[in-house]
């Protein structure tokens, strides 16, 4: 059953949302896996800066954006799995490694994107295998909603920590972009990441619920 948004200011952005979760729905014949763990994976860390514009770093955004995401989903009940919990950096493959070694899971990686000519401007959600489509969705339809940017939609992608991650669904979010001046003041602000992470929770929330 598809989740039901009720009416907001933004009439478009919900009805692109709900269009979202429509294609979501007839790509996929099969129904949201059954879990318990959500596997949390901040992007980069340590001497891994990630997308960066002065001072402002990818690796802190996600960091903190994650941990934000954790203290939602353990509100819920879920086991939250981080991948750090710090500023350290961790090799992808420990990354998949660890995406790969709960039952009952989904991982979740999370990033901020660039683009070196500026123009780059809102969320999109990565998934590599099918079967990962609908969390993708249920994420992307959700972030864009609460955070109000730009639709930038579900993609289907290469990266390794999508790719490796076998036994799990498994998505990578790009939660707006550092290299975006406006985007970038934003992001800064705890509220503009508050609700990013809110979000990408009751995205997971509801692809739980779908099941």
């Amino acid at each position: 059953m598809l989740p039901v948004f009720r009416p907001r200011h933004r009439l478009h952005r919900l009805l692109t949302a709900l269009s979202l979760l429509l294609a979501a729905t007839l790509f996929s014949s099969a129904a949201a896996s059954a879990f318990d763990t959500v596997i949390l994976d901040p992007g980069h860390g340590a001497h891994d800066r990630g997308a960066a514009i002065g001072y402002v770093y990818e690796k802190h955004l996600a960091l903190d954006t994650a941990r934000r995401v954790e203290q939602l989903l353990k509100k819920e009940g879920l086991n939250v799995i981080m991948s750090r919990s710090r500023d350290v950096f961790i090799p992808l493959h420990d990354r998949s490694a660890l995406g790969n070694s709960r039952r009952n899971a989904i991982f979740v990686s999370i990033h901020y994107n660039y683009n070196r000519g500026g123009s780059g401007a809102g969320a999109e959600t990565y998934y590599h295998f099918s079967s990962s489509y609908m969390l993708a969705a249920y994420i992307q339809a959700y972030l864009v909603q609460r955070s109000s940017m730009t639709n930038r939609g579900v993609k289907s992608a290469n990266f390794h920590v999508i790719r490796a991650t076998t036994k799990n669904p498994a998505v990578l979010v790009e939660c707006g972009f550092v290299s975006n001046s406006s985007e970038r003041a934003r992001m800064m602000t705890g509220e503009f990441r508050k609700r990013i992470a809110e979000g990408i929770a009751q995205g997971i929330i509801a692809y739980k619920k779908s099941n």
